[in-house]
Order: structure tokens, then C-alpha cells, then sequence
């Protein structure tokens, strides 16, 4: 196989993994508040897997895809959501590829990155759309500093599942 088939193929299963670890929410009973640090660490740690052993690309297919079924899956109540979220994601997946060589600080970094793009957007989609306050409460803690602790954690995890890959012959 060519090195583009197999990059494809390996993006394709991370992006599979993904979805399922983010549907998890709508097939297990987890109170909203678990759900949100479980599956968003798990999320951000499949970006991270799809960063280090695959590249860029491949991150950013993730990244982009996420919000998609995120919003098909009821998480994200309005479509114009999915475009902060997969902003956010990009950013993540940018700082993890750019400041790989760092490690865990650049890492941190890009989910500070995330979690500021995340909480700003989503202010100014509330500044021109109407929403209910609980609605738009909800929301904004949700972009939040949880985004920081979700990155922090997915990246450890994505950090060290990369390494056991890295380390399995093909």
C-alpha cells in the first residue's frame, strides 16, 4: 500500500473511533456534567492520536467532522454551532501538530487556544442571535474552562496511546 492509502485508512478508523467514543453520551445513562469532561476528553484525545501518528490532515478531518455529528446527535442544539466548535477543534489540532516537540505545556497551550475561541465565538453568536438565557448559560460554561481541563486530559491520553502505536510494528 501507498503511504497516502495508509494515512487515509488510519484517519478514516481514528475518525470511526472518534464518533463512537463522542456517541457514548446517547447509548450510557452519564449525567450531562460527566459527560461533558468523559467524551470531551476523549474526543480531544483521538484529535491528539489523529495529530501525532498520522499528521495535520488528518487532525483537521477529525476536528471538523466532530461538530457535524455532534450537532446530528443533539449535543449542539443549533446548526451555526458546529462552526465555533470546529474552529476551536482546528486551533487544538494546529497547536498540537505546531508545538508537538514541547509536549505537554504546548498541548496546554492549544487547549487554552480551544477553550478562548470556544467561549468568544460562542459570545458573539449570543450577541447576534437570540437565545434563551439558560440555553445561552449552559452553553458558555460549556466552552468554557472545561474546555481546558478536557484538553489537558485528552492530551495526556492522546500522548500516550500515540506512544503504544508508535511502538506496535505495522
Amino acid at each position: 500500500m501507498t503511504e497516502d492509502i495508509k494515512n487515509v485508512t488510519r484517519t478514516g478508523l481514528i475518525l470511526a473511533v472518534t464518533l463512537i467514543l463522542q456517541g457514548l453520551r446517547l447509548v450510557i445513562p452519564i449525567p450531562p456534567q460527566v459527560s461533558m469532561f468523559v467524551v470531551g476528553s476523549l474526543v480531544n484525545a483521538c484529535l491528539i492520536v489523529a495529530v501525532l501518528t498520522v499528521g495535520r490532515r488528518a487532525g483537521l478531518v477529525v476536528a471538523a467532522c466532530t461538530p457535524v455529528f455532534a450537532w446530528l446527535e443533539g449535543m449542539l442544539p443549533f446548526f451555526p454551532f458546529v462552526f465555533p466548535v470546529a474552529l476551536g477543534n482546528s486551533f487544538y489540532v494546529w497547536a498540537a501538530w505546531r508545538w508537538q516537540r514541547y509536549g505537554l505545556p504546548a498541548f496546554c497551550g492549544g487547549s487554552l487556544g480551544k477553550a478562548a475561541i470556544l467561549y468568544g465565538s460562542f459570545y458573539l453568536l449570543f450577541a447576534c442571535i437570540a437565545f434563551p438565557p439558560a440555553v445561552r448559560h449552559m452553553l458558555l460554561f460549556a466552552m468554557s474552562w472545561p474546555q481546558v481541563v478536557t484538553g489537558v486530559i485528552g492530551a495526556v491520553i492522546g500522548r500516550e496511546v500515540s506512544r503504544f502505536a508508535a511502538s506496535r510494528p505495522e
